[in-house]
């Protein structure tokens, strides 16, 4: 029974350092927010189109020809000066930039826990030296 119970610490010795690494890397790589600061983001927004309004051809009065005296003169027309409509603003229809880059104080938390990591597990090593 002894020897059951030993091998089973050993395997358990050896699991729990794989489940650790994975229980704290896996939620760091899926849930990190994006860092805007180290690495700004690959698309920009494009810049606002605004469209002139078109505006209609200039009118061009002829004048009127004189008539011959007996006949009396023409009303010249009323014109109306051309309205303006206000301009046009489309804006932008390319999707908004995807958010994958983590923010840059996740980067150094997990640097410093990798390598806090690191160096217990070369501790670790190192107190095992073969006689």
């Amino acid at each position: 029974m002894a020897t059951r119970r030993t091998r089973l610490k050993k395997k358990m010795k050896q699991l729990i350092p794989a489940v650790t690494v994975t229980l704290t890397t896996v939620p760091f790589a899926v849930w990190s927010s994006s860092a805007q600061a180290f690495f700004p983001p690959v698309w920009g927004s494009p810049p606002v189109t605004v469209v002139p309004p078109v505006s209609p051809p200039p009118i061009i009065v002829v004048p009127p020809v004189s008539p011959p005296p007996f006949v009396p003169p023409v009303v010249p027309p009323v014109i109306v000066p051309p309205v303006v409509p206000p301009p046009v603003i489309v804006p932008p229809t390319c999707p908004p930039p995807p958010c994958g880059v983590p923010e840059p104080g996740t980067i150094v938390g997990g640097v410093i826990g990798l390598a806090a990591a690191a160096g217990y597990g070369f501790r670790r090593r190192d107190g095992k030296k073969p006689e």
